[in-house]
């Protein structure tokens, strides 16, 4: 049985996804035996997104593991990912996409939502246009340390991913949870999929990698992360990239700076689709 090396942050949540790649992987004879790193974003977990980076905050060090053949491969959240990878790297495979949704969740003895948290630029200018009388306050840490500072009262509600809740089994009786769509807010680049990275020049891992690649989830990708290069963005600035995909229909959600767009095509199409996008965001920003 081959076996190779997963590198990943220590989160439960990235825990969470490596297993996923793990069993994935071993359904197809591979063994693989883990190494997590740590990264800038995980080093400071007070900062403000927008102010401490957004480039690559919650990736570099792991890609760079992976390049000095200390792991085959690195297991992210492909929202993480920035537009431009370290190089010499590339996605060898994407797992089957997750709920992409963004949720409001408040506590249930809440009767009126005054404070917000998010440390997300692109969720705070969303969440101004969705409740203007609510004040947005920054917050980091993972998904039950949220959680925990919301039941505290630091916070009437916060924003979260569906899909990291959904992959923790987060019990949520506690709370009310209200599904935002992307028309309200615009999902970001790759939430919801989990992104395996490898070397460009690692032959033999790129095949294996090959063997449990989602072809709808890169196809969702490989457009988010088009409009995103396109329009220059990351985790610093408000904006969002969001696909759904139906065979070779494609419907293109965009998001930068204040601007929404909503564009249909064929995905075989998907490079003039996001172009276009990209002008029509970047218009007059």
């Amino acid at each position: 049985m081959k076996k190779i090396i997963l590198a990943s942050r220590g989160s439960r949540l990235s825990r969470t996804q490596t297993d996923l790649a793990a069993a994935a992987l071993s359904e197809k004879g591979i063994e693989c035996s883990r190494l997590i790193v740590k990264t800038r974003g995980d080093i400071d977990r007070n900062g403000d997104l927008s102010k401490i980076g957004g480039d690559g905050l919650f990736v570099r060090e792991i890609e760079r593991v992976v390049l000095s053949k200390d792991a085959d491969a690195a297991v992210h959240s492909a929202k993480d990912l920035p537009y431009s990878l370290m190089d010499n790297m590339m996605i060898g495979a994407t797992l089957p996409a997750a709920d992409s949704s963004d949720c409001l969740v408040m506590r249930k003895d809440c009767k009126d939502i005054k404070i917000i948290g998010t440390g997300s630029a692109r969720r705070a200018f969303s969440i101004k246009r969705l409740y203007p009388l609510c004040t947005v306050k920054n917050i980091r840490g993972n998904v039950e340390t949220r959680l925990g500072k919301l039941l505290s009262g630091e916070y009437d509600a916060i924003v979260l991913a569906a899909a990291g809740m959904e992959r923790l089994g987060i019990d949520l009786r506690d709370f009310y949870v209200r599904k935002f769509s992307p028309d309200e807010m615009v999902p970001s680049c790759g939430q919801g999929i989990i992104a395996i990275e490898c070397r460009a020049d690692d032959y033999e891992i790129i095949e294996i990698l090959k063997t449990i690649d989602s072809e709808n989830a890169r196809k969702r990708l490989t457009s988010e992360r088009c409009l995103f290069r396109m329009i220059g963005a990351d985790c610093s600035v408000a904006a969002g990239a969001h696909a759904e995909i139906d065979g070779d229909d494609l419907t293109l959600y965009g998001m930068f700076e204040g601007k929404t767009v909503c564009l249909h095509g064929k995905f075989s199409d998907y490079e003039d689709i996001c172009a276009d996008a990209a002008g029509r965001l970047r218009l007059n920003s």
